[in-house]
């Protein structure tokens, strides 16, 4: 079993709040996960003066245990992929954890100064070749959305290619997606034809207030062994856990954290005219 916790959106520069970071730290020298993966936003606006002020956060995380990250569209703000590198690690990475069989792949779906994401034939063929390895659990990491999400906005928020990454998905048999970016924790498991599932897992924001509706900040808590999946939702304001998703063998159950958009909408009195 590999255990994950996945951070993102912590958005320093904006509504960042320390405490809520130091939280996070202390639950993961608490935990002492595998690895923690980053979905980037690290950063506000791009700026090299808040890469400089949140790697000593991220540098806590290095000294605890193995870390990832993937940038942002705010990361690549005012060529913010430049300092991303300079300071966090390469735009795109692949990480295999030997002693669990893990593979996880990092892909920069971030492009300088534009808010819609896109990975690109070029970095696709380069994630195929990172997943050619006979490993168990097969995870990829990456910002913008795959698969669009309740409650999170009418912006363009998928990346252009998506059709294709969602083909890939299914071609090289990945167990997790994860993905950041609108700052709401959800989750979709999709079944395919050859009889593999890939669930696709979506983190709040989870070191700023700028969340939706009345969410809370928060971070993922990851369990993953042979394709099985437990995921719990971590509140970074007290570290209460709450499960928000089990799938096991022919069978997943998902804790939706809030009402979506259409619930409200179907309860409203206008419907009633």
């Amino acid at each position: 079993m590999v255990e994950i916790i996945q951070i993102s959106d912590l958005h320093y520069g904006s509504e960042f709040v320390p405490d809520y970071m130091e939280n996070i730290i202390h639950y993961i020298k608490d935990n002492r996960p595998d690895v923690v993966i980053c979905t980037g936003d690290i950063v506000h606006k791009g700026r090299v003066v808040q890469f400089k002020k949140v790697i000593e956060y991220i540098d806590q995380i290095k000294k605890i245990t193995k870390f990832i990250a993937v940038p942002g569209n705010h990361d690549a703000k005012n060529s913010g992929l430049i300092f991303f590198e300079k300071l966090i690690g390469p735009r795109r990475s692949r990480m295999i954890i030997e002693d669990k069989d893990t593979i996880v792949v990092g892909v920069c779906s971030a492009r300088d100064d534009m808010a819609e994401g896109m990975v690109g034939d070029e970095q696709l063929d380069w994630v195929g070749r990172c997943f050619n390895k006979n490993l168990e659990n097969r995870i990829m990491a990456l910002h913008h959305h795959l698969i669009p999400i309740p409650m999170s906005g009418q912006k363009f928020t998928t990346v252009r290619d998506a059709g294709e990454i969602l083909e890939f998905t299914q071609l090289f048999e990945i167990d997790l997606v994860l993905m950041g970016h609108r700052h709401v924790p959800h989750a979709y498991v999709i079944s395919w034809e050859n009889s593999s599932n890939t669930t696709f897992l979506y983190c709040g924001t989870s070191a700023s207030n700028k969340v939706r509706a009345d969410d809370t900040p928060s971070f993922n808590h990851i369990y993953l062994d042979e394709g099985d999946l437990e995921v719990y939702m971590v509140s970074s304001v007290n570290l209460e856990k709450s499960l928000l998703l089990e799938r096991k063998e022919h069978h997943t159950e998902f804790i939706r954290p809030r009402k979506t958009r259409i619930e409200h909408l179907l309860a409203s009195a206008v419907w009633d005219e």
